[in-house]
C-alpha cells in the first residue's frame, strides 16, 4: 500500500493519529489532529507531546513517553488535550515504540480518542445512579436486591430498619438462610421454595403481596409484605430479582384485634342469651337446689363451656363443696381441691372469689402462675384451657360460688366476666328470694334463732350510751336502700335516746312517736345495720333486745335455710356474733295461714311497708301516737300516697277476713 492510500486511511479515523521521533518532535499526524486542536499543519510541524497536555497533567504524561521510548509497552493516559485556543478537551491517549530495521528506537506514535462524549454519558450514568441510590435510600419501603443464586447484594435503610440488621449483615445472608426462620400468613413454616423470592427466580415472573413472617434478631417477628420482580439481561436470561418490604406488622395486629373484638361480640351475644334462657328457667325454679342445678346444666350443656358447677363453703372444713355441677371435667374440680388441701399456702380461684366476693378469671391454665404445676398439666391433659370462678351473692350474703371451665384460652374476657357477674348477682337474687318466699308464705315448721352480739352494732353502741334498754319492735324497708327502725325505749328518757342516736354515722334522723314516763317509740332512719344484714340473708327479724352493750336478736327462717351460710355471711361483718340458741316453731292456725298469704302475695311491697310503718308508729292506736303526715314524712312519701297504700291494704285484708268467716 502506498504513502497515498495509508495517509487516506489515516484521515478518515475518528481518533487523533500522531508520531513523534525519539526527539519528541512531531512528524506525522491526520486532519483530525488539526481539526481537533485548531492548528493548521505548518504549525504542527515540529510541535513536541507537551505542547498538547494541560500543565498539571505534563509530568504524568512525561513519564508514560519515557516509558515507551525505554519500554516495549503500551502506555495509555487520560488528559485534557489543550487546543490552540486554549480549550480543554478530555481524551485517551496510547503509544507504543516506533523501531527500524536494527530495532533502534526512532520514536512512538498513537491515537488520542476524545472521552467528551464517553464522560458525558458517564455523568449522565453517575446521576442516574446517584439519583437511583437517592431514591433507594428516600424510600418508604424496603427495598432488596438479589443476584440469580439467591443472595442478597444490596438493601436500603428502611429494609435494613425492617429487618433489624444492619446492610452488612443483610448481605451476608441468602433468602433461604435459617436465621429468618421464615412462617407464611397462617404461622406455619415456609419451605424456601415458596418464598416469594424463590419463586420469581423459578417462574421468572412477578410475585405480588405475599405474607410472610421473619424473625429480627432480637427474637422479635416481624410480618412482611412483599412484591418481587425478575430483572433480565440482553439475552432475556433473569440475572437478578427486586424486591419490596412494607412492615404490615401493626396492621396484622389491628386485624387481629378486630377479629378478637368481632369474635368477642359474636361469643358475648351468645353468653347474652344464655344468660336470658337461664334466667327465663330460674323464674321457674322453686328451691335452690333447682336453681343451681338449673345454671349449671344450661351453662355445661352450651358449646361454649365444658363445665360447670356450684360449691358452698363447709363450716367445719373450710373448704368448698360442690352443691351442684354439670358436663364432664374429668375430675378437674377434685384434682384442684385436693392440691388445696394438700398445700396450706395455696388458695385455688374458687375459694378466693368465695372470700372476696369479687370473680377470678383465669385465662390460660397451662401458663398461669395462679395454678400450680400439677394443676397446669391437669389441665392441659383435659383439654380445659381457661375458667372463671363467680360468687352467687345478694346484698351482704354470699350464698356460694359458680365455676365455669372452657375449652378455648382466654375464654372469659372482662366484658364476659361482668356477664357472669351479673348472672351471679342474679342468682344470689334468686336464692335470697327463694328463701324469703319459703319463710313469708310456708305453711310448715319454722326455725327461730337467737344471736348474741358484743361488736360494733346500732343498738349494741346505742345502749352503751343510755342508762336503758332497747327493744326493737319492727322494721320497714323504704327508699334509698334505708330502713325504718321502731325501737322501744325501757327506763330512759327517749328524747336523750333520740338525740344521742343522731350522732352515729348509720342514723340519718329519729322521732319520738310517743311517751309514757321511762318509756317511749323511737322511729330511726337508719342506712345500713346488723337486722340490715339479717333481712338481706333471708332471714326474718322478730325482734331485738339490746341492754349494757349486748344485744340478743330473734330470727326466724326455714328448716331449709343452710344455718352455716347464715351465720358465715352475717360474721363477714360481724365477727364476733354467735348463735345462742334455736328451737322450732309450728304454724297450724288456718286464719294464720291466709292472713300471711294475704300480707306475703296480694299485697305489694309498697303496701306492705306502708301499712307496716302506720301501724308501729301507733297510727291505729287511739289516740292516735303518729298522723298519717308523720308517717309518711318517715318514708319519704307524700300523704296521699301513704293514704292510698293503706286503703288498698286495709281493703284486701278485710276481704279476707270475711271470705273466711264465710267457709
Amino acid at each position: 500500500m502506498d504513502e497515498s492510500t495509508v495517509n487516506a486511511v489515516l484521515d478518515t479515523l475518528p481518533d487523533v493519529f500522531y508520531v513523534f521521533d525519539a526527539d519528541g518532535t512531531l512528524v506525522e499526524w491526520n486532519d483530525r489532529l488539526t481539526e481537533v486542536t485548531g492548528y493548521d499543519d505548518d504549525e504542527l510541524d515540529g510541535m513536541a507531546p507537551l505542547d498538547f497536555i494541560a500543565k498539571e497533567d505534563k509530568q504524568e504524561i512525561a513519564t508514560a513517553i519515557d516509558a515507551v521510548l525505554l519500554g516495549e509497552s503500551t502506555e495509555t493516559r487520560q488528559s485534557a488535550l489543550v487546543t490552540k485556543d486554549g480549550e480543554h478537551v478530555p481524551y485517551e491517549f496510547n503509544a507504543t515504540q516506533v523501531t527500524d530495521e536494527d530495532g533502534t528506537v526512532t520514536g512512538f506514535t498513537g491515537t488520542g480518542r476524545n472521552l467528551s462524549k464517553r464522560r458525558k454519558r458517564e455523568r449522565t450514568l453517575r446521576r442516574e445512579r446517584d439519583r437511583t441510590r437517592q431514591l433507594l435510600e428516600t424510600s418508604p419501603i424496603g427495598i432488596l436486591i438479589l443476584d440469580g443464586d439467591g443472595r442478597f447484594i444490596e438493601a436500603n435503610e428502611r429494609a435494613a430498619t425492617i429487618l433489624g440488621l444492619s446492610k452488612r449483615e443483610i448481605l451476608d445472608r441468602t433468602y433461604d438462610d435459617d436465621r429468618w426462620n421464615a412462617t407464611d400468613e397462617t404461622g406455619a413454616p415456609m419451605p424456601p421454595a415458596e418464598c416469594p423470592f424463590a419463586k420469581t427466580i423459578r417462574n421468572e415472573e412477578p410475585e405480588y403481596d405475599t405474607v410472610m413472617g421473619v424473625e429480627r434478631p432480637d427474637g422479635e417477628r416481624v410480618w412482611l409484605s412483599v412484591k418481587s420482580a425478575p430483572v433480565f439481561d440482553d439475552e432475556g436470561t433473569p440475572v437478578e430479582v427486586v424486591a419490596s418490604i412494607s412492615n404490615i406488622t401493626d396492621r396484622r395486629h389491628r386485624e387481629r384485634e378486630l377479629r378478637q373484638q368481632r369474635d368477642e361480640v359474636e361469643t358475648l351475644n351468645r353468653i347474652n342469651e344464655l344468660v336470658r334462657e337461664v334466667i327465663h328457667e330460674l323464674v321457674g325454679a322453686a328451691t335452690r337446689e333447682e336453681i343451681e342445678e338449673t345454671v349449671c346444666t344450661r351453662l355445661a350443656d352450651s358449646d361454649l363451656y365444658r363445665f360447670a358447677w356450684v360449691g358452698d363453703q363447709d363450716l367445719v372444713e373450710g373448704s368448698l363443696v360442690p352443691q351442684a355441677l354439670a358436663g364432664d371435667d374429668q375430675a378437674f374440680h377434685e384434682l384442684v381441691g385436693e392440691v388445696e388441701r394438700e398445700n396450706e399456702v395455696w388458695e385455688r380461684p374458687a375459694t378466693k372469689a368465695f372470700r372476696t366476693g369479687r370473680h377470678v378469671v383465669v385465662r390460660d391454665f397451662s401458663k398461669t402462675t395462679v395454678l400450680t404445676d400439677r394443676l397446669r398439666e391437669g389441665a392441659l391433659e383435659r383439654g380445659l384451657h381457661s375458667g372463671i370462678a363467680v360468687p352467687l351473692s345478694y346484698g351482704q350474703t354470699t350464698y356460694g360460688v359458680l365455676v365455669v371451665y372452657a375449652t378455648r384460652t382466654d375464654a372469659f374476657s372482662e366484658r364476659e366476666a361482668a356477664g357472669f357477674d351479673t348472672l351471679g348477682e342474679l342468682v344470689g337474687f334468686a336464692i335470697n328470694a327463694t328463701e324469703n318466699k319459703k319463710l313469708l308464705a310456708t305453711d310448715q315448721a319454722a326455725v327461730e334463732l337467737m344471736f348474741r352480739v358484743t361488736d360494733e352494732a346500732l343498738l349494741v353502741d346505742l345502749s352503751r350510751q343510755i342508762d336503758g334498754t332497747l327493744v326493737l319492735d319492727g322494721t320497714v324497708p323504704t327508699s334509698g336502700g334505708r330502713y325504718l327502725y321502731y325501737v322501744r325505749v325501757e327506763d330512759a328518757q327517749p328524747k336523750q335516746v333520740a338525740d344521742t342516736a343522731e350522732t352515729f354515722s348509720t342514723v340519718n334522723n329519729s322521732r319520738v312517736v310517743w311517751i309514757h314516763d321511762d318509756e317511749g317509740l323511737l322511729v330511726l332512719t337508719v342506712s345500713s345495720s346488723l337486722v340490715e344484714n339479717f333481712i338481706e340473708s333471708s332471714a326474718k327479724v322478730l325482734t331485738a333486745r339490746a341492754h349494757d352493750g349486748v344485744e340478743d336478736v330473734v330470727v326466724e327462717v326455714t328448716r331449709e335455710t343452710d344455718i352455716r351460710t347464715l351465720l358465715t355471711s352475717i360474721q363477714s361483718t360481724y365477727p364476733d356474733i354467735e348463735l345462742v340458741a334455736k328451737r322450732d316453731v309450728e304454724r297450724t292456725e288456718r286464719s294464720e295461714r291466709r292472713s300471711r298469704n294475704v300480707l306475703s302475695t296480694e299485697l305489694t311491697d309498697r303496701q306492705r311497708s306502708a301499712f307496716h310503718a302506720a301501724y308501729l308508729a301507733g297510727y291505729y292506736d287511739w289516740p292516735r301516737e303518729s298522723t298519717a303526715e308523720q308517717v309518711a314524712e318517715s318514708m319519704g312519701i307524700a300523704p296521699a300516697t301513704l293514704h292510698q297504700h293503706l286503703r288498698k291494704a286495709e281493703g284486701k285484708l278485710a276481704s279476707s277476713f270475711f271470705d273466711s268467716m264465710m267457709e
